[in-house]
């Protein structure tokens, strides 16, 4: 009969932590790669670890920068893919909620579009409308034309369709 040492037992149990570890590290990377702009609470629902857990090795995969990571006023972390470039990066920023996809989506499917045809797709109130649609406008998402009404459009067509079919995938 075969007794484990101490030393035999430690490095069982190590390699056990270091497999559980790294089963964890790659479930996050792999939901960061999947929903690029995620937040750390949605990423924490998705991947169902706790907090503490989750915080651990976001940290530990931060440092060695297998992902990247953008910071708003303390209030926001977002994760992206390392293969996400910058100008990606800011488009998926200003449309990662609801009403700003569906005024994207709205204009990507006509060329251009006035307040009120917004208004009645998106079936939000005209503050709401007001404020996202500005919100876009400083984002350079959407460019506003000023005349007997505002007829807005998609200042790069291309790019926008291309993050969101990443978004939705």
């Amino acid at each position: 009969m075969h007794r484990i040492t101490k030393r035999e037992y430690k490095l069982k149990v190590d390699s056990r932590t270091k497999t559980l570890a790294d089963n964890t590290k790659n479930t996050l990377l792999k939901s960061i790669n999947n929903s690029p702009g995620i937040r750390y609470r949605e990423l924490l629902r998705a991947t169902g670890f706790s907090n503490g857990v989750m915080a651990h090795h976001l940290k530990k995969l931060e440092k060695s920068k297998r992902f990247k990571v953008r910071r708003y006023n303390r209030k926001s972390t977002r994760f992206y893919p390392l293969s996400t470039p910058t100008k990606e990066l800011r488009v998926i920023d200003y449309i990662s909620r609801r009403t700003p996809i569906q005024i994207v989506m709205f204009l990507s499917q006509h060329d251009s579009r006035t307040f009120k045809d917004i208004v009645q797709f998106t079936k939000k109130a005209r503050s709401t409308l007001s404020w996202h649609l500005s919100r876009l406008g400083q984002g350079g998402i959407i460019s506003v034309t000023v005349g007997r009404n505002r007829v807005y459009r998609l200042k790069n067509r291309d790019l926008v369709i291309r993050v969101m079919k990443k978004i939705k995938s």
